[in-house]
């Protein structure tokens, strides 16, 4: 049983994860698994990929929006002012075509139990990031808000209801 632990690939167990959180997903190869999901703000496309060399599997998350050159600038600040209250992944640009992303990379080293609930894990945090910084990009993407004033209300902690 334990032999089989090692030959599996950590993409059917990603694959495992969206599929009881029941999202859209496909399989590009036997290394890759994309998903799509609709939150509260904007629709997500999640890629995973796994590299058998070393072992680790990494998530990137993107969103619906796009910063032209224009406001380049004004996102790598926002970026980093974010990245800096994160304990785990960061947020980037894709240099390509100007959209948010957030990145984390995992080992995948251990038996496919642990694989199962760090990979949840790992969704789980990634979108509750993606939703609490969502607002702050599209401030700066569309109402002109300067980065330290759109990242103070990302960093405000609700409790209760209204």
């Amino acid at each position: 049983m334990e032999n089989e632990n090692l030959n599996l690939n950590p993409i059917d167990i990603v694959e495992d994860v969206i599929h009881q959180k029941k999202w859209n997903f496909s399989r590009a190869a036997d290394h890759e698994l994309v998903a799509e999901i609709s939150s509260q703000w904007c629709l997500y496309r999640l890629y995973f990929n796994w590299s058998e060399n070393i072992n680790a599997l990494t998530l990137s998350i993107t969103f619906d929006i796009r910063f032209p050159e224009n406001k380049i600038l004004k996102a790598y600040e926002l970026l980093g002012l974010i990245n800096e209250n994160l304990w785990l992944g960061h947020f980037d640009i894709t240099s390509r075509n100007g959209i948010p992303a957030f990145r984390h990379t995992i080992l995948s080293n251990t038996n496919n139990e642990i694989l199962h609930k760090k990979f949840e894990d790992l969704v789980d945090i990634a979108i509750y990031e993606c939703e609490k910084f969502y607002p702050s990009f599209q401030q700066v993407l569309f109402e002109e808000t300067n980065p330290k004033e759109a990242i103070k209300f990302a960093n405000l902690e609700v409790i209760g209801r209204a």
